[in-house]
């Protein structure tokens, strides 16, 4: 519970940066062309600190750490006065509005080139093949069709772009040289079993040499004979999907007296327990591999971190864009509690998940907030676009009527989200 209650405050601290990165991008920009500033706060609510400075400006901390903002003189009056924001030039306006997400696209880049040299990127490693597959265990595979895997560039997005070729070329390294081997894909017509699990059989699966014998049995081995194995039947109910595996197995068991138990283990069980799974069409290449860890040197790092960066933007975006194909689920969205709950739970699975959040999050941050939504940056954009275009503003009253609305929808929609993931959905599921 106390490890929980870490973790959810890591995940509000990483939220909490994020939002202040961004807006101190409006701050700087705004300091710059001399704009004035009323206060910068952290977080929302009551003020638990506040300072102020000889010129009047206000630093703050609130007490609820979800979000701030950098407040700026006369932001929605019609005739402010001299150095507020709205008395200021539209250029100047239009570069301190897009500060926060120029602030926060940086970030992305830094803490990207960070997440880089410590974590490095996988490639994979086969770890079974069929027999008929050219390829072998312990092949390490570096580039399909000549491009190279990198951490913009995973294995899995490049195996997706030839999903309908009839085959493709990979380049491998074996026994310290590389290679080029060419792969025809595979007859699937009935597809194959593969070991996905193995927290059951490690060290725990075992054969029958003799009456009251039992010797261990190979993992690696137990892998190449499921994926080898031939596979019966049509998939229906009545003869579901198995491979046709003569040899039996057996888990071994030992009880709190430290007695020793082998319960036979059955295909059907196998199934039953997801240590094999039926891989269908989609692992027509024959193989199954593992990812390992490859390293960038810290210059390496900061080369890299742009095309990262511009790949997380691309996974962004096509999620985006799934909220109008239908490819994105509501499910697969959520609000500010849901997000904090979902750093928290990924961040205790593995730490290297938090620097991997902070460019992640940075530069969603960046996209959403440059969206033509009303009370974020690109709305406010937008209409001083129109002002620059049209020579006259909208009235502000108007423009502040549309933000505050914009805001009111876009909490809505937030709590929304939030009650949906942490009522809702457990209850449907």
């Amino acid at each position: 519970m106390l490890s929980k209650i870490l973790y959810i405050l890591l995940a509000l601290i990483i939220l909490m940066v994020l939002i202040t990165v961004h807006e101190f991008g409006h701050y700087i920009a705004g300091k710059i062309f001399k704009f004035k500033i009323n206060e910068f706060s952290i977080g929302f609510g009551k003020a638990i600190y506040k300072k102020t400075r000889k010129d009047g400006e206000v630093f703050s901390i609130r007490i609820l750490p979800l979000g701030g903002y950098c407040a700026f003189e006369g932001e929605d009056e019609e005739n402010p006065g001299k150095d507020a924001f709205n008395s200021k030039p539209a250029w100047q306006r239009l570069i301190v509005l897009f500060s926060g997400v120029f602030f926060n696209f940086i970030f992305g880049i830094l803490t990207s080139a960070i997440y880089l040299m410590v974590a490095g990127y996988g490639v994979p490693m086969v770890s079974s093949a069929r027999a008929e597959s050219p390829l072998q265990v312990g092949d390490k595979i570096v580039a399909i069709n000549n491009r190279t895997i990198e951490a913009y560039r995973p294995a899995a997005d490049l195996l997706a772009d030839y999903a309908n070729d009839a085959g493709l070329t990979v380049t491998i390294e074996r026994d310290g040289k590389t290679q080029d081997i060419y792969i025809e894909k595979l007859n699937t017509t009935d597809g194959y079993f593969y070991v996905s699990d193995t927290t059951k059989i490690y060290e725990n699966l075992y054969v029958q040499s003799a009456p009251d014998t039992f010797v261990p049995y190979s993992l690696d081995d137990f892998k190449q004979l499921i994926i080898n194995s031939a596979v019966s039947g049509d998939g229906s109910e009545a003869t579901p999907y198995k491979p046709e595996v003569s040899q039996e197995f057996y888990i071994k068991t030992t009880d709190e007296n430290q007695v020793v138990t082998y319960e036979l283990y059955t295909v059907d069980k196998m199934i039953e327990d997801k240590t094999i799974v039926h891989g269908g069409k989609g692992l027509s290449l024959g193989i199954v591999y593992y990812q390992v860890a490859e390293e960038y040197g810290f210059f390496e790092s900061l080369g890299k971190a742009w095309p990262f960066a511009f790949y997380i933007c691309g996974v962004i975006l096509s999620a985006l864009g799934g909220l109008f194909t239908g490819a994105t689920t509501i499910a697969e969205m959520g609000g500010t509690l849901t997000t904090i709950s979902t750093i928290a739970e990924y961040s205790a699975i593995n730490p290297l998940i938090i620097l991997y959040l902070f460019p992640m999050l940075s530069l969603n941050l960046a996209i959403f907030n440059i969206l033509p939504i009303p009370a974020l940056d690109g709305a406010r954009m937008v209409f001083v676009f129109w002002e620059m275009i049209s020579k006259k503003p909208v009235s502000r009253k108007v423009e502040g009527l549309i933000h505050t609305i914009g805001l009111f929808v876009l909490l809505a929609l937030v709590i929304f989200l939030d009650v949906y993931h942490i009522f809702i959905m457990p209850m449907l599921s």
